[in-house]
């Protein structure tokens, strides 16, 4: 427990000071680096569960497709509006690999030997929708408020997405140690009970409204434009995304579980390795881009 606590403060730190220095081109970097990791230990995971994946050649795929739909909004031909917003609009291509790769694996999550071969079929492919394609939106969430290097608002909803989806997994761990008694998915993940869902979500909620608040609060400072994203309407766009991040979590268990591992790597202590840390954000990604784009 210390490990995995030193590592989130060490891992919130790292993330706040990149994000300071190096603003949108720090933060895509960081994005790049973190997926890309969690892409090669996924595809390690396949290959352990009888999987023939091309690790190199997919793993650089997902970077080029993050890189590239930051840049689609970073071009700077394209015309920005008052508030520092590049006026492309909305673009649906930018969840529906995700999304649709998303769906289908929560679909076969009931029946794990269906999912495992579903992604030993075309491992490569498959992979590469099911990470990089799923974590794209927030670099197009980071790019789409970015305009002459000064504002900071779509850096600040990635935040705001990430922090509320981990925090699930924060509250799932202290209550399910503190009131668990019974089990969520006992051949999945034995360690995981209904107390510890309920609150962790209820923790989520409770962290983004938070956030929310404090960005609010602090906005006459900043330059950033979410000051329509109020506690209230962060804690009801919060709700999907915790209980969506716990079915998020439980496909990794299931890949983790068929390969005969605690965890996906051992680079983070307490925590394990890069997909251990994007496993709840994989689903929620998508789904938070979309509800952000609608309410906030």
């Amino acid at each position: 427990m210390k490990a995995r606590i030193f590592s989130t403060i060490t891992l919130w730190l790292t993330i706040s000071l990149v994000l300071y220095f190096g603003k949108i081109w720090g933060g895509l970097a960081l994005l790049i680096l973190v997926t890309g990791a969690a892409h090669w230990e996924f595809c390690t995971l396949l290959a352990k569960c009888g999987g023939k994946p091309r690790q190199v050649l997919s793993v650089a795929l997902g970077a080029i497709i993050i890189a590239g739909v930051c840049w689609s909004v970073l071009d700077p031909e394209l015309p920005i509006n008052s508030t520092g917003a590049t006026l492309n609009g909305f673009r649906p291509s930018v969840v529906i690999p995700g999304m649709a790769i998303g769906l289908i694996s929560l679909l076969l999550l009931r029946n794990t030997d269906k999912l495992v071969a579903l992604y030993k079929t075309a491992p490569t492919v498959l992979s590469w929708l099911y990470i990089p394609c799923s974590m794209a939106p927030l670099a197009y969430l980071a790019a789409e408020y970015w305009a002459n290097g000064q504002n900071i608002s779509g850096l600040l909803l990635v935040v705001w997405v990430i922090a509320t989806v981990k925090f699930t997994d924060c509250g799932a761990l202290i209550f399910g140690l503190t009131f668990g008694k019974h089990k969520l998915a006992p051949s999945i993940s034995p360690g995981k009970s209904w107390e510890g869902c309920v609150g962790g979500v209820a923790t989520s909620v409770g962290v983004g409204a938070g956030i929310a608040w404090l960005y609010t609060r602090y906005a006459g400072s900043l330059e950033w434009t979410i000051l329509s994203f109020t506690p209230g309407k962060a804690a009801l766009i919060a709700l999907p995304l915790a209980i969506l991040s716990v079915p998020s979590d439980l496909i990794e268990s299931v890949f983790k579980r068929r390969a005969g591992v605690k965890d996906s790597g051992k680079t983070i202590p307490g925590i394990g390795g890069a997909f251990d840390l994007l496993d709840s954000l994989i689903l929620t990604a998508p789904v938070g881009y979309l509800l952000l784009r609608l309410f906030a």
